[in-house]
Protein backbone atom coordinates (compact mmCIF):
# COMPACT_ATOMS: atom_id res chain seq x y z
CA UNK A 1 0.00 0.00 0.00
CA UNK A 2 1.47 3.30 -1.11
CA UNK A 3 2.78 5.84 1.66
CA UNK A 4 1.28 9.09 1.03
CA UNK A 5 1.44 12.44 2.78
CA UNK A 6 -1.23 14.08 4.28
CA UNK A 7 -0.32 17.31 3.26
CA UNK A 8 -0.05 18.35 -0.48
CA UNK A 9 3.07 20.43 -0.42
CA UNK A 10 5.07 18.71 -2.28
CA UNK A 11 4.93 20.34 -5.96
CA UNK A 12 5.48 23.51 -3.74
CA UNK A 13 8.61 22.64 -2.20
CA UNK A 14 9.80 20.38 -4.81
CA UNK A 15 9.44 23.61 -7.50
CA UNK A 16 11.44 25.43 -4.54
CA UNK A 17 14.52 23.58 -4.70
CA UNK A 18 14.18 23.06 -8.62
CA UNK A 19 14.42 26.76 -9.18
CA UNK A 20 17.51 27.19 -7.02
CA UNK A 21 18.90 24.35 -8.06
CA UNK A 22 21.21 26.26 -10.66
CA UNK A 23 22.47 29.08 -7.86
CA UNK A 24 22.56 26.74 -4.95
CA UNK A 25 26.50 26.15 -4.34
CA UNK A 26 26.41 30.05 -4.03
CA UNK A 27 24.47 30.01 -0.75
CA UNK A 28 24.93 25.92 0.62
CA UNK A 29 27.64 26.74 1.83
CA UNK A 30 26.47 28.48 5.03
CA UNK A 31 25.01 24.81 6.20
CA UNK A 32 28.15 23.01 5.46
CA UNK A 33 29.49 23.38 8.57
CA UNK A 34 26.50 21.96 10.73
CA UNK A 35 25.81 19.35 7.75
CA UNK A 36 29.82 17.97 8.22
CA UNK A 37 29.28 17.78 12.32
CA UNK A 38 26.27 15.94 11.32
CA UNK A 39 28.38 13.16 9.47
CA UNK A 40 30.68 12.93 12.22
CA UNK A 41 28.16 12.72 14.73
CA UNK A 42 26.92 9.65 12.78
CA UNK A 43 30.06 8.04 13.61
CA UNK A 44 30.45 6.34 10.07
CA UNK A 45 32.74 3.29 9.62
CA UNK A 46 34.57 2.45 6.61
CA UNK A 47 32.06 -0.05 4.44
CA UNK A 48 29.34 1.10 6.23
CA UNK A 49 26.52 1.27 3.11
CA UNK A 50 24.90 4.68 3.56
CA UNK A 51 21.92 6.32 2.38
CA UNK A 52 21.51 10.11 2.12
CA UNK A 53 18.12 11.92 1.88
CA UNK A 54 17.59 14.93 0.22
CA UNK A 55 21.18 15.26 -0.86
CA UNK A 56 21.12 19.00 -2.58
CA UNK A 57 24.47 19.09 -4.48
CA UNK A 58 26.10 15.93 -3.02
CA UNK A 59 28.92 17.27 -0.28
CA UNK A 60 27.45 15.14 1.85
CA UNK A 61 27.84 12.28 -0.16
CA UNK A 62 31.28 13.16 -0.94
CA UNK A 63 32.16 13.09 2.61
CA UNK A 64 30.77 9.87 3.48
CA UNK A 65 33.06 8.39 0.55
CA UNK A 66 36.09 9.70 1.46
CA UNK A 67 35.63 7.77 4.97
CA UNK A 68 35.04 4.96 2.94
CA UNK A 69 31.43 4.11 3.05
CA UNK A 70 29.43 2.91 0.31
CA UNK A 71 26.87 5.78 -0.54
CA UNK A 72 23.20 5.57 -2.10
CA UNK A 73 21.38 9.38 -2.44
CA UNK A 74 17.83 9.85 -3.18
CA UNK A 75 16.44 13.58 -4.33
CA UNK A 76 12.77 14.39 -4.95
CA UNK A 77 14.45 17.46 -6.98
CA UNK A 78 15.27 16.99 -10.58
CA UNK A 79 16.96 20.38 -10.95
CA UNK A 80 19.66 19.30 -7.58
CA UNK A 81 20.36 15.69 -9.11
CA UNK A 82 21.29 17.40 -12.50
CA UNK A 83 23.25 19.79 -10.79
CA UNK A 84 25.08 17.62 -8.47
CA UNK A 85 25.84 15.47 -11.00
CA UNK A 86 27.39 18.36 -12.98
CA UNK A 87 29.44 19.47 -10.08
CA UNK A 88 30.22 16.28 -8.09
CA UNK A 89 30.17 13.35 -10.56
CA UNK A 90 27.57 11.21 -7.90
CA UNK A 91 26.76 7.48 -9.02
CA UNK A 92 24.34 5.37 -7.24
CA UNK A 93 21.94 8.61 -6.99
CA UNK A 94 17.96 8.17 -7.83
CA UNK A 95 15.16 11.11 -7.71
CA UNK A 96 12.53 9.70 -5.69
CA UNK A 97 9.59 9.80 -3.22
CA UNK A 98 10.96 10.36 0.25
CA UNK A 99 7.40 8.74 1.62
CA UNK A 100 8.32 5.17 -0.61
CA UNK A 101 12.02 4.56 -0.48
CA UNK A 102 12.81 2.49 -3.45
CA UNK A 103 14.89 -0.15 -0.85
CA UNK A 104 14.56 -3.35 0.38
CA UNK A 105 14.34 -3.78 4.35
CA UNK A 106 16.99 -3.38 6.35
CA UNK A 107 19.54 -2.56 3.81
CA UNK A 108 21.76 0.44 5.19
CA UNK A 109 23.58 0.54 7.83
CA UNK A 110 23.13 5.23 8.31
CA UNK A 111 20.45 6.80 7.05
CA UNK A 112 21.43 10.27 6.65
CA UNK A 113 19.56 13.69 5.91
CA UNK A 114 20.01 17.45 6.57
CA UNK A 115 17.37 20.03 6.30
CA UNK A 116 14.67 17.67 5.20
CA UNK A 117 12.68 16.21 7.39
CA UNK A 118 11.76 19.85 9.05
CA UNK A 119 10.52 20.57 5.87
CA UNK A 120 6.44 18.24 6.70
CA UNK A 121 4.01 18.46 8.95
CA UNK A 122 4.41 16.44 12.23
CA UNK A 123 2.20 13.51 10.82
CA UNK A 124 4.24 13.25 7.43
CA UNK A 125 7.71 13.09 9.62
CA UNK A 126 6.69 10.43 11.33
CA UNK A 127 5.60 8.46 8.32
CA UNK A 128 8.79 9.49 6.57
CA UNK A 129 10.66 7.86 9.56
CA UNK A 130 9.28 4.69 9.94
CA UNK A 131 9.82 4.45 6.25
CA UNK A 132 13.35 5.23 6.51
CA UNK A 133 13.35 2.74 9.63
CA UNK A 134 12.22 -0.20 7.33
CA UNK A 135 15.09 0.47 5.24
CA UNK A 136 17.79 0.65 7.99
CA UNK A 137 19.23 -2.39 9.22
CA UNK A 138 19.06 -3.59 12.85
CA UNK A 139 21.19 -1.20 15.17
CA UNK A 140 21.58 1.06 12.60
CA UNK A 141 21.14 4.82 13.06
CA UNK A 142 18.91 7.24 11.45
CA UNK A 143 20.76 10.96 11.67
CA UNK A 144 19.29 14.22 10.83
CA UNK A 145 20.38 17.57 10.63
CA UNK A 146 17.71 19.40 11.30
CA UNK A 147 16.43 23.28 12.13
CA UNK A 148 15.49 23.43 16.17
CA UNK A 149 14.74 26.09 18.86
CA UNK A 150 16.53 27.95 20.79
CA UNK A 151 16.29 29.33 24.54
CA UNK A 152 17.84 32.94 24.69
CA UNK A 153 15.18 36.10 23.84
CA UNK A 154 17.22 37.46 20.83
CA UNK A 155 17.29 34.38 19.26
CA UNK A 156 13.30 33.75 19.89
CA UNK A 157 12.84 36.83 18.37
CA UNK A 158 14.92 35.78 14.45
CA UNK A 159 12.73 32.50 14.77
CA UNK A 160 9.65 34.32 15.22
CA UNK A 161 10.68 36.62 11.93
CA UNK A 162 12.17 33.95 9.82
CA UNK A 163 8.69 31.43 10.14
CA UNK A 164 6.73 34.92 9.32
CA UNK A 165 8.53 35.27 6.46
CA UNK A 166 8.62 32.53 5.30
CA UNK A 167 5.12 31.76 5.84
CA UNK A 168 4.03 34.98 4.01
CA UNK A 169 7.08 35.91 1.57
CA UNK A 170 8.71 32.90 0.80
CA UNK A 171 5.78 30.41 0.99
CA UNK A 172 7.66 27.62 -1.21
CA UNK A 173 10.11 27.46 1.69
CA UNK A 174 9.04 25.22 3.86
CA UNK A 175 11.75 24.07 6.42
CA UNK A 176 10.83 25.25 10.47
CA UNK A 177 12.20 24.75 13.60
CA UNK A 178 10.60 21.41 15.29
CA UNK A 179 11.62 18.61 18.07
CA UNK A 180 12.66 15.95 16.29
CA UNK A 181 13.76 13.97 19.06
CA UNK A 182 9.95 13.50 20.17
CA UNK A 183 9.47 12.43 15.69
CA UNK A 184 12.12 9.99 16.73
CA UNK A 185 10.32 8.07 19.53
CA UNK A 186 7.17 8.19 17.81
CA UNK A 187 8.88 6.56 14.82
CA UNK A 188 9.79 3.62 16.79
CA UNK A 189 13.52 4.96 16.90
CA UNK A 190 15.55 4.30 20.34
CA UNK A 191 18.33 5.37 22.19
CA UNK A 192 18.18 8.88 20.65
CA UNK A 193 21.12 11.40 20.99
CA UNK A 194 20.92 14.81 19.91
CA UNK A 195 24.04 17.90 19.91
CA UNK A 196 24.08 21.30 18.55
CA UNK A 197 25.84 21.78 15.45
CA UNK A 198 25.26 25.32 14.29
CA UNK A 199 23.03 28.46 15.54
CA UNK A 200 19.03 26.84 15.46
CA UNK A 201 20.52 23.20 14.23
CA UNK A 202 21.26 19.79 15.81
CA UNK A 203 22.00 16.71 14.64
CA UNK A 204 19.46 13.95 15.90
CA UNK A 205 20.57 10.10 15.41
CA UNK A 206 18.03 7.39 16.37
CA UNK A 207 18.39 3.32 16.40
CA UNK A 208 16.59 0.85 15.37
Amino acid sequence: MSNKPKTNYLPKVQSFYNSISHFYSLISFVDNKAKNRGIKFSGPKQEDKVLCIGFGLGEEIKKYCSLGCTIYGLEFSGGMIKSARRRNNLKNITKGDTFNLPYKDKSFDIIYSSYMIDIFEKEDTIKILKEMRRTLKNKGKIVSVNNTFEKDLLSKILIKYYLFAKDNLFSRMKTRPIIAEDLFKKAGLKEIKNKKVFWASEAVIGIR
